[in-house]
């Protein structure tokens, strides 16, 4: 008798292709972050960096200082986007952490999408702009580039 092979992990590859855009579209982000913030006078050691790999890294060392870090987990149901987002106002002076688990499905258009708090969906680029707004604290006098507020 042979074993039955596992059934397939629900929207696997769309998972994948919707975390890969994600990914994508921050380090896009990231990379107009660093821009403005160098025609804004920074130096290069106040920049954010973006930590290659599977996971989602984007680091933030000055203070005050942000770190995103996300990965893409599936569980039984589905996929689901884990995200930790950590920094220091100073120091000894942490911000409130957060801890997000968004999962991904198929709206009523058939369109891949993050699913957040009550029900609303987020496409790939919104998903990267929310991230992304986590740096406005490590650039209080800049506004951040993003097609979705309208500043990109």
């Amino acid at each position: 008798m042979s074993a039955a092979a596992p059934a397939p992990l629900p929207l696997y590859r769309e998972g994948l292709a919707f975390y890969e855009e994600v990914a994508n579209e921050l380090r896009r982000l990231v990379e107009a972050v660093n821009a403005l913030a160098l025609a804004s006078g920074l130096s290069g050691d106040q920049l954010v960096e973006w930590a290659p790999g599977r996971s989602i890294g984007v680091i933030r060392k000055e203070y005050p200082s942000t770190e995103i870090r996300s990965d893409l987990e599936f569980e039984h149901w589905g996929p689901v986007i884990k995200v930790s987002i950590r920094g220091h106002q100073e120091e000894d002076l942490p911000f409130y952490p957060e801890d997000l688990e968004i999962p991904v499905g198929v709206d009523l258009d058939d369109n891949v999408v993050a699913i957040f708090g009550e029900g609303k969906s987020l496409t790939a680029h919104e998903l990267a702009c929310y991230l992304a707004q986590s740096l406005r604290r490590c650039f209080p006098g800049m506004v951040l580039p993003c097609k979705t507020c309208g500043n990109a």
